[in-house]
């Protein structure tokens, strides 16, 4: 699954962050889905990684794209990614089709993980749609291996459409598998299933972005936010207040130093060109990975990542797509 797809920005890397690795098996699942397994172009065992994670893949010149790790194999030190051709690619999807076969090198980073498999036993819901599957599946193998049944309902619009369909049909021997196909039954009733699922219940989602916000606003209705988790490979529609794209300035509190932040850049910009070592990764405020504590001020919160309580606490804030409402906000930078 190509987790950041309409994103063209880049992943800074150091160079020993990235991997040489060599397609050893290229597989089309559907017309339109690339299953890629990679070995080490050196001889030694791709890292370890956990359910969830993914990679960034360089995708030709200056363009990089993240996609999820997925299968059983996790510890077998080979990775499989799930790769959907996008409709508007902008060379991340559409060159892995073009250019990807058996033995192709390519270079991945080491995997990240910002959809985390909880570790504490308890009972388990997996909404998917399409190439939303590709993280789930190995999240339904690591619970099987501990013993924990849970549910997977896994929507697409037709049977032609149904990607893994030899996981799939693995995991179901163990977990309880529902397959639901919108060319059969209509559109799936994810409000009714929602509301079938005990409140201790971990809520794991992903899918397209329409789906994906309307799981994220019930999680929010019923108070329990943060048993929902969620993995974007769109941007979602995030409402914003133009009036708070003003400029204001930022104050280092480590130090005192003053950054203007224009009304035509991010924060996050700003605080780059201004020679801080700002961490980020998907530049969408979806994966959480720049976020930075707020010590004084009022952040205007343009991200999907923090819950509503988070943002009311304005204890944090993502300074790749959020602002601030007061003149200045002190960071713990």
């Amino acid at each position: 699954m190509e987790v950041i797809e309409s994103s063209a920005v880049e992943v800074e890397a150091e160079a020993g962050d990235w991997l040489q690795a060599t397609v050893c098996e290229a597989v089309k699942l559907t017309p339109d889905t690339l299953l890629v397994r990679l070995r080490s172009a050196t001889g030694d065992p791709l890292p370890p990684h956990e359910p969830g994670a993914h990679v960034a893949l360089k995708c030709g010149e200056g363009v990089t794209r993240h996609y999820s790790l997925t299968g059983a194999r996790r510890h077998a030190g080979l990775y499989e990614l799930g790769i959907k051709r996008a409709e508007n690619s902008q060379g991340g999807s559409r060159w892995v089709f073009d250019h990807v076969a058996v033995g192709s090198r390519l270079l991945i980073s080491r995997p990240r993980n910002h959809f985390p498999l909880v570790a504490q036993a308890g009972q388990f819901l997996f909404l998917s749609g399409g190439i939303g599957a590709t993280p789930i599946i190995s999240m339904l193998y690591e619970l099987q291996a501990r013993g924990i049944r849970a549910r997977l309902v896994h929507m697409c619009r037709s049977r032609a459409d149904l990607g893994f369909q030899a996981w799939l049909s693995e995991v179901a021997a163990f977990h309880d598998v529902h397959l639901h196909f919108d060319a059969d039954a209509g559109l799936f009733d994810l409000q009714a299933e929602l509301g079938r699922a005990p409140a201790e219940t971990h809520v794991y989602c992903c899918g397209p972005t329409g789906m994906m916000d309307a799981v994220r606003q019930h999680g929010e209705a019923v108070g329990r936010a943060e048993r929902f988790h969620f993995e974007y490979f769109a941007a979602p529609q995030v409402q914003r207040d133009e009036a708070q794209d003003g400029e204001f300035t930022v104050v280092q509190a480590s130090t005192g130093r003053r950054i203007a932040v224009p009304k035509t850049k991010t924060m996050l910009a700003a605080l780059r060109e201004a020679g801080l070592p700002m961490k980020s990764e998907c530049e969408y405020g979806v994966c959480g990975w720049c976020a930075v504590g707020v010590k004084e001020g009022v952040p205007a919160h343009f991200d999907s990542y923090l819950t509503a309580s988070e943002k009311e606490a304005n204890k944090l804030v993502l300074p790749c797509v959020s602002r601030c409402t007061s003149a200045t906000i002190t960071l713990d930078i």
